[in-house]
């Protein structure tokens, strides 16, 4: 058990600073408008990926369901990303908030993948960090899911009766 905690302090502060960076990029998207002070709010990369669409399908599906839709799929979004982000930075059911992250990552990577001035890889490389966490079960170590245990709200709830 030494070993494993040793080998994957790594992961679990990893974890703990992408669960950070979700967190941080929610302040260009704060409801009530989704808008930040200055810069680009979420409307504005969403009408991006309209613009600069690497796959027509997906810019179609954001143009014709998301954008007139923008206030249920904001939230949606906030919701999600707040979500990841706890769950990451706490280590509190760390392989749903990494299986979320894992697609929303796909997810970002596919809208902005033609967008001038993005690295489409940043986004893989998300990818690739919400999957280990997802394997490594990276909750475990500095994280709340050793308390919560490997069955999750019903181990709480067993434990608790």
């Amino acid at each position: 058990m030494l070993k494993q905690q040793t080998t994957l302090w790594p992961i679990s502060l990893s974890r703990m600073l992408i669960g950070v960076l979700w967190l941080f990029s929610l302040r260009w998207k704060l409801p009530p408008d989704f808008m930040p002070a200055s810069g680009k709010g979420l409307m504005d990369w969403l009408l991006l990926e309209v613009q600069h669409p690497a796959f027509p399908f997906y810019a179609n599906f954001v143009e014709s369901i998301v954008i007139p839709n923008f206030t249920l799929f904001a939230w949606l979004i906030f919701l999600a990303e707040l979500f990841v982000g706890l769950s990451l930075l706490l280590g509190a059911f760390t392989r749903a908030g990494a299986a979320f992250g894992l697609l929303m990552s796909i997810n970002l990577g596919i809208g902005l993948l033609e967008v001038p001035g993005e690295w489409p890889w940043s986004y893989m490389m998300m990818a690739m960090w919400h999957g280990t966490f997802f394997v490594t079960n990276a909750g475990m170590l500095w994280g709340l899911d050793r308390w919560i245990g490997e069955k999750g709200i019903a181990g709480i709830i067993r434990r608790q009766s």
